[in-house]
């Protein structure tokens, strides 16, 4: 269920409604005469202004809670968006900052993720089969029930992450990542 990335927001959305011109079209002369067309008088006005956000208009449009939030993948600012079950299949995320996002049951079976920030976020049961992981930080993310099937996780930091909760993860795996925390042993800052 991914939504295209050129979404915009309820407020963007009810300027345009509200910029579209309003055309009036009054005939003066009902009398037509054989030859003659009937006289017409067009009167064309725009309406550009902005709606406050606190106002509220029958004529909004209501926008889906993830359509706002899939905005922040083209400014590669997700931070705290809700990204609950959207498909990131095999796209190229390299660099995105997912902080404390809520990233539950989300597809991202073999995107490139590299360097991207996971601190925090909510990615409970999400998929990262075959996905690229290399120097992702996952820094006190939940990842209960997440598959990291066949992912790379070449320098990638799990600090106050429970490793026995994910799926998928082998022992090959855990050998690539730079930096992990686990009892008795302290590699995190």
């Amino acid at each position: 269920m991914f939504v295209g990335c050129d979404s915009q927001s309820a407020s963007q959305n009810v300027t345009e409604i509200s910029a579209v011109p309003e055309v009036t079209v009054a005939a003066e002369n009902s009398d037509t005469s054989v030859g003659s067309a009937p006289e017409t008088t067009t009167a064309i006005s725009t309406t550009s202004t902005m709606l406050a956000p606190s106002t509220t208009s029958a004529t909004s449009v209501p926008v889906a809670t993830t359509v706002l939030d899939t905005l922040c993948i083209r400014l590669t600012q997700c931070q705290f968006a809700n990204l609950v079950e959207v498909d990131f299949s095999r796209l190229q995320l390299d660099f995105q900052n997912f902080s404390a996002a809520f990233l539950s049951s989300a597809n991202f079976s073999g995107a490139n993720l590299a360097k991207s920030l996971f601190i925090r976020a909510d990615l409970t049961r999400a998929n990262f089969k075959g996905a690229n992981l290399s120097d992702v930080d996952f820094t006190a993310a939940q990842m209960s029930g997440a598959n990291l099937e066949g992912a790379n996780l070449t320098d990638a930091i799990f600090c106050d992450v429970d490793l026995k909760t994910i799926v998928g993860l082998t022992d090959a795996q855990q050998n690539k990542i730079r930096k992990f925390k686990t009892k008795g042993k302290v590699f995190c800052p």
